[in-house]
């Protein structure tokens, strides 16, 4: 098999498409008519565009409404499809895609449709042409593979063949057995397509919502496995009708299209990838620190148990840890993790603890990432790390590379790692534009074996923010990403404000709340101000002891209960920083809190309105040290 990809799937004019999928890599791609259509030059220059920047043109798509008809308009089809074979030949191209008809006045009947296609298949063969049938999942009366590939039989020629299409078999759930009996050298053109799983019509999510395969929640791998017993060794094909692909980079959308052919090609047994491994837990997290926010970012880590206990020996970066947190705190202004434009405390690197680290960066590498080596890093960490669509830094590292850096990066200063109520890591959460969202969603997906959560939206005052959740098998490892098509919500704003996507806010698990929240009420560590209706809100949706609501309302902790258990939550004020913390207690509950994100992301706007205010009146002291309503 050899890549491909369709027009459709990129933004901008013919010129710009092919550009973007040479410089990508591909070796071939479809041309969609309507690009052709808009093309200024002839299609004969058309095809000399394509095939001079080293691509073979694979088809010309698509050829619509052809069988089925009698009369004046089964004469017409005919006539349109010698004017599509004459396009293809001053193309360059052999084969033609044609889809189910979705004519009114088509009649059904798969002998009726092989025998419109076998007099195709006539014709092209005159020409040395080849015709390729596709099922839409919406046609008027084929809609199913299993039809067409019966259609293709009937017609019984070598000069008309199959177009199998992952998504009009997934959104109909098509049984796949069927496609492993069908003969590769029938089978003309693969076209690949995820989604996420929608109840909505086949056109209108075919339309809009397909994705690259590893960014949406179909069953490709299983599609992969059926495709590799026909022996099929033609184009692999993405084709992608996307409303955010439309609008992005041309650039970035076919890189990830690239590497989303390098995963289809993983999942087969001669690919050569290593397979994926698991993320066993975030070893670290790296932030850039401004000077002077170095201060008060110790206190509030001290405040929540954590201590310094390990400095760089030649940088100037520290290790800080409670249990199986580490964050290192970096104040160099070379730090290569650090995002351009964003000139603010921010998480800029994320440590990954995996089983081997070598086979993980060989699997990246395989697919396409960037690998930025330890010579290149000149950061805090001598190890290779992948470069994240927001410019930030992810080490991908093993328990033996973990505790050589903790060892002769940063030699232990104090005391041992503390060991208090703060235990771990729970969950990172991070903000994107949709087209970055797309991207790290494949990233993740296509280097690591992670589960992946059904999307859901949270609710912000200013519109709604999709979500989704990867995670490992024991719930070590969640990372959340968050995108929305709506200006000023919180994720938008954040991307808007610091530069660009990135990590968000990092959420700390701890054994007691109540420990921690007074800890940080003692240190007088500002805390987000929940207001006193959502605790009345609370008493009536929750049956909680008296003292114990209490004690929530005095803290501002958030509650959430599902059937596995209870969660509470509390956020610290982000003041100028580019992230805030979090601090969960899990007893068993599997979400993240979604049913308090409105709340939160209101009381954080209404904090982001004081700060603008206090800066705008000249307020040097614009710490928020009131930490809100107390109970009467």
């Amino acid at each position: 098999m050899y890549s491909s990809i369709a027009t459709v799937c990129l933004s901008g004019s013919l010129e710009e498409k092919v550009d973007a999928i040479a410089q990508a890599g591909f070796e071939g791609l479809e041309l969609f008519e309507n690009d052709l259509t808009a093309f200024a030059g002839t299609p004969r220059e058309a095809g000399e565009l394509i095939r001079a920047r080293g691509l073979k043109l694979v088809t010309l798509q698509p050829f619509r409404d052809f069988e089925g008809l009698q009369g004046r308009a089964r004469q017409r089809a005919f006539d349109r499809a010698e004017h599509k074979f004459d396009l293809m030949e001053e193309l360059g191209t052999d084969l033609l895609m044609a889809c189910s008809t979705v004519h009114p006045d088509a009649l059904p009947g798969i002998s009726r449709a092989a025998d419109d296609f076998f007099e195709l298949g006539e014709r092209a063969a005159k020409r040395q042409l080849r015709v390729a049938y596709e099922a839409l999942a919406w046609g008027r009366h084929i809609h199913d593979y299993r039809d067409s590939w019966e259609v293709v039989r009937r017609a019984a020629h070598p000069h008309v063949g199959l177009v199998l299409d992952t998504f009009h078999i997934f959104s109909r759930q098509t049984e796949l057995g069927t496609i492993g009996r069908i003969p590769g050298d029938r089978i003309f053109l693969v076209q690949t397509a995820d989604a996420p799983r929608l109840s909505m019509d086949h056109l209108s999510w075919s339309r809009h919502y397909r994705c690259f395969p590893g960014q949406g929640e179909l069953q490709m791998d299983k599609f992969m496995a059926m495709l590799e017993e026909t022996r099929y060794d033609g184009p692999l094909s993405h084709e992608i009708f996307n409303d955010v692909f439309r609008m992005g980079h041309s650039d970035q959308t076919a890189r990830d299209g690239l590497r989303s052919y390098h995963l289809l090609r993983s999942m087969q047994a001669d690919s050569g990838i290593p397979a994926p491994q698991p993320i066993e837990s975030v070893a670290f997290l790296e932030i850039a620190v401004e000077p002077n926010d170095l201060a008060p970012l110790r206190e509030l880590l001290s405040a929540l148990g954590m201590a310094c206990v390990g400095r760089h020996h030649t940088l100037n970066a520290e290790r800080w840890a409670a249990g199986d947190v580490n964050l290192v705190l970096n104040t160099e202004s070379s730090f290569t993790g650090r995002v351009q434009g964003r000139d603010a405390t921010a998480v800029t690197a994320i440590g990954l603890r995996v089983g081997n680290a070598y086979e993980a960066f060989k699997r990246a590498d395989k697919l396409g990432y960037e690998i930025v080596e330890p010579e290149e890093v000149g950061a805090s960490h001598r190890m290779s790390a992948l470069r994240n669509v927001d410019g930030s830094l992810s080490y991908i590292i093993d328990d033996s590379q973990l505790s050589r850096t903790w060892d002769r990066e940063f030699p232990v200063e104090r005391q041992p790692v503390p060991q208090g109520s703060l235990v771990d890591i729970d969950h990172i959460s991070v903000a994107l534009s949709y087209h970055d969202y797309l991207s790290l969603m494949l990233q993740y997906r296509a280097i690591f074996q992670l589960e992946v959560t059904p999307s859901f939206d949270v609710t912000d005052p200013r519109g709604l923010i999709q979500s989704q959740v990867l995670q490992n098998g024991n719930g070590r490892f969640r990372l959340a990403l968050n995108a929305s098509a709506s200006p000023d919500t919180a994720s938008n704003r954040f991307v808007r404000q610091y530069g660009g996507s990135g990590v968000h806010h990092i959420a700390l698990s701890t054994t007691s709340m109540r420990d921690t929240s007074t800890a940080l009420h003692q240190a007088k560590s500002p805390v987000l101000p929940i207001p006193s209706n959502y605790y009345r809100d609370l008493a009536a949706r929750f049956d909680l002891p008296a003292q114990t609501h209490a004690w929530m309302q005095e803290h501002h902790i958030l509650f959430d209960q599902d059937s596995h258990g209870d969660f509470h939550q509390l956020y610290t004020q982000p003041n100028h920083k580019a992230f805030f913390i979090e601090l969960v207690q899990r007893e068993g509950y599997q979400g993240l809190g979604a049913p308090n994100a409105f709340v939160r992301v209101t009381a954080q706007q209404r904090l982001e309105a004081d700060l603008l205010a206090s800066d705008i009146n000249g307020d040097t002291d614009n710490t928020r040290r009131d930490t809100g309503e107390r109970p009467a």
